[in-house]
């Protein structure tokens, strides 16, 4: 489980409103487990862009499978 404090959510949120941070692999895995929970494709896309930074083969993985099911 991945800890998030606020300053995490400040600085380092993959979308607005201090959603999705992404500062290490724990909360990389977490916000792509959650990506589904996004309001537009182009959150769920920069979701996993940020995660890449921490688990490039995982966002690949997610990546390909949003796009093969016409998420993206």
């Amino acid at each position: 489980m991945a800890k998030v404090t606020a300053e995490d959510r400040e600085k380092h949120a993959a979308v607005s409103g201090g959603r999705f941070p992404v500062t290490n692999k724990a909360q990389a895995s977490s916000a792509l487990k959650l990506r589904g929970h996004t309001k537009s494709k182009a959150e769920r896309r920069a979701v996993i862009r940020a995660a890449a930074k921490f688990l490039p083969e995982a966002a690949s993985r997610a990546l390909e499978e949003d796009k093969a099911k016409g998420l993206l």
